[in-house]
């Protein structure tokens, strides 16, 4: 496959990427589509970063959009030479790639630490906002703690309110931990993409016939 329609395939599918990111991180933002919880200041710390925005969104969007203009050529858009695209989605690769990668941190760290919910204190009567599950959240990095995907999705004793919030919180968590997953993969494929492209340009095939004609 040639340098531009690999461009073309990375700019699509991490553009899609991104925008289904942003779009769940703003779903998370509001559980069960009440956003009461967030005028009230009831969400989680992870959410409330929104790491899927800005880091698996608008950060990885960059190379995407940068990549469909190159891989399609955009009029007016793709007027300058080949190496100077190249080396600006080399650019934009890396960035997207730190993005990415800063978003699966932080989604990793909001799946594992559990909802922010309001929760029976001890298995008493007394309830407080706060987080149940945080004492087999991160922990399992240094103690011989294990906590699998099962685990997390079994969830559904402990929270009070929101309603159902366990599994609003993993399922989208889990959801954008793999859009970030792909986003590391593509961002990466498109890195060597961009650097083979600065050595050996788009390789169009029109290119080469109208060459092997003269």
């Amino acid at each position: 496959m040639c340098v531009r329609k690999c461009a073309q395939l990375n700019g699509l599918c991490l553009t899609i990427l991104a925008l289904l990111s942003i779009t769940i991180n703003i779903f998370l933002l509001f559980p069960n589509l009440d956003e009461s919880y967030l005028r009230k200041n009831q969400i989680g710390s992870h959410a409330r970063r929104v790491p899927g925005v800005w880091a698996g969104g608008l950060m990885v969007l960059l190379v995407g959009i940068q990549s469909i203009v190159v891989g399609f050529k955009v009029k007016r858009l793709s007027c300058c030479g080949t190496c100077c695209h190249m080396l600006l989605s080399v650019i934009l690769s890396i960035l997207s790639l730190v993005g990415a990668s800063a978003s699966l941190f932080f989604s990793a760290a909001g799946l594992f630490s559990g909802p922010y919910c309001l929760y029976q204190v001890g298995g008493g009567t007394a309830q407080e906002w706060g987080y149940p599950y945080i004492t087999i959240g991160f922990p399992v990095f240094n103690t011989s703690t294990s906590i699998s995907l099962s685990d997390i999705s079994s969830r559904k004793s402990s929270c009070i309110e929101p309603p159902d919030i366990e599994t609003w919180n993993s399922h989208f968590f889990i959801s954008l931990c793999l859009i970030n997953t792909l986003q590391i993969i593509l961002c990466l494929s498109q890195f060597v993409n961009a650097i083979i492209g600065m050595l050996v340009g788009h390789c169009d095939r029109e290119k080469l016939h109208e060459v092997d004609g003269k």
